[in-house]
């Protein structure tokens, strides 16, 4: 009765765009003054922010707080205006005196206000050592690898040339290496840059040279390929009036009247740039038709007059540079020469338009498309400067392909399409129809390029505009349906043109670019309209972002919802999206019209608050908070420090600590606010913080701003520690007598918004107060080890794990089987009362997917043959309980079974090592003898296990090796004999999730300590940070090198496997002959066809748990049946069929 069943798995890829938006109140808690945050790509500061019309900062205002806030250099590169009444500064970051590259931000000023920011900003960045290399050896690196039989600044004619077209005598190809700041998210180097500018063969490269290591981290190609009036007979665009200059009795192709001039010259098949030679005209009537195909220099200049033309009537702009940027053109390149394979091809090289002249097939690349494609690679690197790799490359060829296009449509627009190339003999892409050359419509879709081509790539991009243009109805390549409403290419080009010139970073995203046109639409034409919708869903067309989600969203919070006494005065945060006016009831009969109003509660009780927000053309919301202000005796006592000063001494248990500035405001400068904690009865303070901000100090100290606790009655009693932003919050804090003592030190210049804090002390003959935290957890496997921290002395404790399960344990783990976020609730009691606290979605668990599994159907003592399959390894259990598997992998035959049996298996990842901390574990220092004890500090983002770590010892011995928390408490401990020399030692630690963690080295330890070169924080992303040491200098590192760091392993939830043991005495083998079962597998139903001297008692249909499914039985004929199927859902399941005195059990498979 063994069956073989073949299972087909599919997977499905999801491509994710990491993107965050705060608005209103959550943005003003990043960024003062913020209305609306946006945040790509894991950057620490965000790379857009809106201010809200209270900011009345100055731009030197905003920026000084920003520098002292984030350590941050900045120099004002450029102020450019626009038709729509903004003025753009332009900024590059620099860290000391060298620039961050491609840290390029703006801040967008309308009517004299700072309205947004936008661009990149670096906050982390560390602190850099000289360079190890010079400049010249840089030059020397990039030359070994960028060979050329000719470089540009060989060619002394091409030298003298440049002088001469720039209009300065400095000018030169030679590499001029300077250093930069090299930051991504990935890597931080000092490095230096360099051009290469290379003519046999042709090639053009920004270096990025690691100034230290001499390893060349970055490679950007600079070469951008596309792949008096008179009247010229154009060989693409037929008869034009073009400007050309009139020159000693004859014409060329000059003009100086748009911007500083457009210059189109004959190359006359070679490479040198300053051989070329005017294209001449005795009557400035260019019909120049001649074998060499001179007519197509009047397509060059035509084009780039239009191109001109275009900009300046719609946009005003003077050239690409807005400053009239002299256009040059240069026909009848022998691209062969420069040392490409053919003549088909037309480039921007940083300064000029290049163009071949085809071959056989193709001819002169001087269409309006083509050259437009490659001056729009020049306004591109005027003004968002996109990188020419990865997306921010492909975003540079696509805007090149939309620009092409529009100056197309604006030059010609009876004859004007939407393809790049037709006219010179076939199209090499489409807006409209990129799968059509094989190019990619959809965002990580078919005929995407994962190696990231930029023309490829691209035509994502370029495919939204043509859908945004002209609107379209159907599937993408990830299977979501969509349909656009066209908005017409003049709406189009704009929202496309101000996102490019206003808001686009250098390093510029798929999902930046979703952002930055959606925000462009709303600037130009409103939030919810028709043309914000079309610009959303045309993203969601190519696969970028959610669809357009219309109307108002009603949302809100407030700085305190409860507290002991009354009057309150509440201030209310307006947390909505889409609103233009708003309408509060605040419960006690007042209300007010205000955006973000504040209102006083005079009575005790609980109140109601409701918002309505008024969108006009975007819709009406509304959103009421039920009994969302609480004030009673029993609540919480919400106590505010003093601005400065002593603020003398509180006696409540409990309560909620604020900063001189309240829940709303900052604290205040040059001061020091003193306040005791100190309740009556109590024997100890439980002290925690649910927000913090202070100001950082200048290096790894807070000594600007600062938090000091003091545990006792008086700043004379011990310290806890000082705490700014630099440390971060104190983790919670718990006093050893019944006082603490708090000191906000403030110095000039900057204060922040301070913190908040509960306090909840111990005390004896009262009921308890529930409290408890999550020590462990881990969302793969689910684990969790909850720890009470309960006060006042419970005798009893009731857990609710929110998934069904409950313990009276005092501080138990729990498994968790199923995914999804729980809520977790605890109730203490004494013989005083009791109490309870709930913790709302506080676990979230995210295990991956149990192992599908066969069972299988057996005559008593026979074996069974199960089977499971899943993605990692599968393990087999007797129980659920059991922690130890008996079996691993996709099979298991059973022993010989008299009953029904069910086994359990889950599926198991075991997680990878990760390396962490200083490797120079015998370099830059010596060996510490001195008997005091040290110790490095680090956070930890999740559990993990601290395995190892390198040591190297001057003498063989016992260490004693620590592990504590910020206030010293031992979280784990080991005595390790380590041998003379360099070894690894095994710690095994478990890392709880915490900051300021401390790993302890013994006294005169006589193991390696660096003096000098340390780089903190040495860290792995959302893991662990080992952010510095116990000593002043922060060049130092101690003892323990190479740290060896694994996190939890992952595993399913265990799932039932089931040998199903069938009662089969006295069953009389059926021959598969007379009893005709089909189709198998099915999708819907199963017809059963009998011999006629058969007779059907009944049937029974099982799943491989054991399960009985409801089955109706249908007749078709005398002894022909079905059964309908089609509700069940996938897998394996067993029908029994009672014929005569016999039973027939038959393995069904039903597949949808």
């Amino acid at each position: 009765m063994k069956k073989t069943i073949l299972t087909v798995l599919c997977c499905i890829i999801y491509i994710i765009i990491y993107s965050q938006e705060y608005n209103n109140a959550e943005a003003n808690k990043i960024i003062n003054g913020a209305d609306r945050i946006y945040y790509n790509d894991n950057k620490t500061f965000p790379s857009y922010i809106k201010f809200n019309s209270s900011l009345d900062k100055t731009i030197d205002q905003l920026l000084s707080e920003w520098q002292k806030t984030f350590k941050i250099n900045f120099k004002l590169l450029n102020v450019d205006k626009d038709l729509l009444g903004f003025e753009h500064y332009i900024y590059q970051e620099y860290y000391d005196t060298i620039p961050i590259e491609w840290a390029i931000f703006k801040l967008h000023v309308k009517n004299g206000k700072i309205n947004s920011f936008s661009g990149t900003i670096w906050t982390n960045i560390h602190p850099i050592s000289s360079p190890s290399i010079s400049g010249d050896m840089a030059v020397k690196i990039a030359l070994d690898v960028h060979k050329a039989d000719l470089y540009m600044w060989q060619d002394s004619a091409e030298e003298a040339y440049l002088k001469i077209i720039n209009k300065d005598q400095n000018a030169t190809y030679t590499p001029q290496p300077h250093l930069v700041i090299y930051k991504t998210n990935d890597r931080e180097s000092l490095a230096y840059k360099l051009t290469i500018y290379s003519k046999k063969p042709l090639a053009k490269k920004d270096y990025y040279i690691d100034a230290n290591t001499g390893e060349i981290i970055d490679i950007i190609n600079k070469i951008q390929n596309s792949d008096v009036q008179g009247t010229a007979v154009t060989k693409y665009s037929g008869t034009q009036t073009i400007t050309t200059d009139s020159y000693n009795g004859y014409y060329r192709l000059r003009e100086s009247g748009r911007g500083n001039g457009i210059f189109t010259y004959n190359m006359q098949l070679g490479s040198n740039y300053y051989s070329a030679v005017d294209f001449t005209d005795d009557d400035n009537y260019w019909n120049n038709v001649n074998a060499q195909q001179d007519e197509v220099a009047t397509d060059a200049h035509w084009a780039s007059e239009k191109y001109y033309d275009y900009f300046y009537n719609t946009f005003n702009r003077n050239s690409i540079d807005n400053n009239g940027f002299a256009l040059y053109n240069y026909v009848h390149a022998d691209l062969i020469a420069f040392g490409l394979s053919n003549n088909v091809n037309a480039f921007w090289d940083g300064a000029r338009m290049t163009y071949g002249d085809g071959n056989a097939t193709y001819s002169p690349l001087t269409t309006v498309d083509i050259t437009a494609h490659e001056i729009t690679h020049g306004l591109t690197e005027f003004t968002a400067g996109l990188v020419y790799a990865n997306e921010s490359g492909a975003l540079n060829e696509a805007f090149s392909d939309i620009f092409a296009t529009v100056v197309e449509f604006y030059a010609k627009p009876t004859d004007a399409n939407w393809t790049i190339g037709e006219d010179i003999g076939a199209a090499f892409r489409s807006l409209a129809n990129p799968n059509a050359y094989q190019n990619p419509d959809t965002y990580y879709g078919d005929y995407w390029d994962p190696s990231e081509e930029v023309h490829n790539n691209g035509t994502v991009f370029s495919h939204w505009f043509y859908i945004l243009v002209n609107g379209k109805t159907g599937t993408n390549d990830l299977g979501n349906n969509y349909s656009v409403t066209g908005i017409g290419i003049d709406k189009a080009a704009k929202i496309a043109y101000y996102t490019l010139v206003n808001y686009l970073p250098p390093s510029a995203t798929y999902a930046d670019a979703r952002f930055f046109t959606i925000l462009t639409a709303t600037d130009l034409y409103g939030p919810c309209s028709d043309e914000v919708e079309a610009v959303t869903n045309a993203m969601y067309a190519i696969g970028v972002g959610d669809q357009y989600q219309p109307g108002v969203s009603a949302n809100f919070s407030a700085s305190i919802t409860q507290d002991c006494q009354a009057p309150l005065t509440v201030q209310f945060s307006n947390l909505s999206n889409n609103a233009a006016s708003y309408y509060w009831d605040f419960g006690d009969g007042s209300t007010s019209t205000l955006q973000n109003p504040s209102h006083t509660y005079n009575s005790y009780g609980n109140y109601s608050v409701t918002l309505i927000a008024d969108g006009n053309s975007c819709g009406i919301d509304t959103l009421t908070m039920t009994n969302y202000i609480s004030i009673d005796p029993n609540n919480l006592c919400y106590v505010q420090m003093p601005l400065d000063g002593s603020g003398g001494i509180v006696s409540n248990c409990n309560g909620i600590l604020y900063d001189g500035g309240g829940p709303n405001g900052n604290y205040d400068d040059m001061s020091d606010a003193i306040i005791t904690i100190s309740p009556t009865g109590a024997t100890s303070i439980m002290l925690f913080f649910n927000s913090f901000d202070i100001e950082p100090g200048s290096g790894y100290s807070c000594d600007y701003d600062y938090l000091e606790i003091f545990d006792g009655p008086s700043t004379s009693s011990p310290s806890l520690g000082r705490y700014c932003n630099t440390t971060g919050a104190p983790d919670t804090i718990f006093s050893t007598g019944n006082s603490l003592t708090l000191k906000l030190h403030s110095d000039q210049a900057l204060n922040l918004s301070g913190f908040e804090a509960v306090w909840i002390c111990n005390a004896t003959n009262v009921a308890p107060l529930s409290a408890f935290q999550i020590d462990s957890i881990n969302p793969c496997n689910g684990f969790v080890q909850f720890i009470d921290k309960s006060f006042h002395n419970p005798t009893s404790w009731f857990w609710d794990f929110g998934d069904g399960n409950t313990s009276n344990l005092q501080s138990p783990y729990h498994i968790y089987n199923n995914n999804g976020v729980y809520t977790v609730s605890l109730s203490t009691s004494n013989s005083y009362g009791s109490h309870s606290i709930t913790k709302t979605n506080i676990v979230n668990i995210n295990r991956p997917q149990p192992p599908t599994v066969i069972g299988d159907t057996i005559c008593p003592n026979e074996t069974a043959n199960l089977s499971a399959y899943g993605n990692g390894e599968v393990l087999w259990y007797y129980s659920t309980a059991d922690l130890t598997s008996f079996n691993s992998g996709q099979s298991f035959i059973t022993p010989a079974l008299q009953q029904t049996t069910t086994y359990w298996v889950q599926d198991y990842f075991p997680s990878a090592s990760y390396n962490v901390g200083d490797t120079r574990s015998s370099s830059n220092g010596g060996y510490f003898t001195y008997s005091n004890q040290h110790y490095l500090i680090f956070n930890s983002y999740t559990n993990s296990v601290l395995v190892s770590v390198e040591v190297n010892a001057q003498t063989a011995g016992n260490r004693y090796i620590e592990l504590t928390d910020y206030q010293g408490n031992t979280i784990a401990d080991k005595t390790v004999n380590i041998p003379n020399g360099i070894s690894r030692i095994n710690l095994g630690f478990n890392l709880p999730i915490a900051n300021n963690l401390k790993l302890w080295g013994p006294g005169s330890p006589n193991l390696w300590r660096n003096n000098s070169g340390s780089n903190y924080p040495y860290q792995i992303n959302n893991v662990l940070s080992i952010t510095g040491n116990s000593a002043s200098d922060p060049g130092y590192y101690y003892y323990f090198y190479d740290w060896e760091i694994k996190i939890p392993d992952c595993s399913s939830s265990k799932v039932p496997i089931v040998a199903f043991v069938d009662d089969c005495q006295n069953i009389e083998e059926i021959s598969h002959q007379v009893i005709n079962i089909f189709p198998n597998p099915t999708s819907d139903r199963v017809n059963i066809k009998l011999n006629d001297d058969m007779s059907l008692k009944g049937l029974s249909l099982f799943d491989i748990t054991g399960r009985i499914i409801p089955t109706n039985i249908f007749l078709n004929s005398q002894n022909n049946f079905y059964i309908d199927l089609s509700n069940l859902a996938d897998g394996i399941y067993y029908l029994q069929l009672f014929i005569n005195e016999s039973k027939y059990i038959n393995k069904i498979v039903v597949q949808h």
